[in-house]
């Protein structure tokens, strides 16, 4: 229940994390795709008890992708490929492949520091103890979902927003 999409749906731990590395590689094959990995992910926050509201990281064919071709987004916004989604850029200098060819990524979130990494490149980096990362939230659309971001520990979710990717050789690493 709470996928965005009619299709499959979302996959999301039964396990919850609070520190951890999770690495995996993914394959867009959707042509102006669009996906994310969720993590800190809490079920049952506001009115939809099946949706997974948790921080993203944004997968997106940019290039092709609906928002940019008709002027909605520009290129390295929040929404993009990388970014936290909603909340940080990724950086400008990020080099994904091309639509069918594999990339991999990384999420570290050590409880409060988080990176994200795409193709052994840091593109994203913030705290989410900063005054700067409540601000973001407080302006975002998720400003209204108590505690949004900031839970001690939440579920990591892949995300059914109706596009073709795939995935494999997911890996999570607690950090102790």
């Amino acid at each position: 229940g709470g996928s965005s999409s009619p299709d499959v749906g979302d996959i999301i731990t039964k396990k919850m994390y609070s520190k951890f590395i999770l690495k995996w590689e993914w394959n867009m094959k959707t042509r102006g795709g669009n996906s994310g990995v969720k993590y800190n992910v809490q079920e049952g926050v506001k009115s939809d008890p099946g949706y997974g509201y948790g921080l993203e990281y944004q997968l997106l064919d940019d290039m092709h992708h609906e928002w940019m071709q008709s002027g909605l987004m520009k290129p390295n916004d929040f929404h993009t490929l990388g970014a936290l989604y909603e909340l940080y850029t990724p950086s400008p200098e990020k080099k994904a492949n091309a639509i069918g060819m594999w990339n991999d990524s990384m999420i570290v979130f050590d409880g409060t520091y988080i990176e994200h990494w795409l193709n052994g490149k840091l593109v994203m980096k913030c705290d989410r103890t900063s005054a700067d990362f409540k601000d973001r939230i407080s302006k975002s659309k998720f400003k209204d979902v108590p505690g949004y971001g900031l839970h001690d520990k939440g579920h990591i979710l892949l995300q059914d927003h109706g596009s073709v990717i795939n995935y494999r050789n997911l890996k999570i690493t607690v950090i102790k």
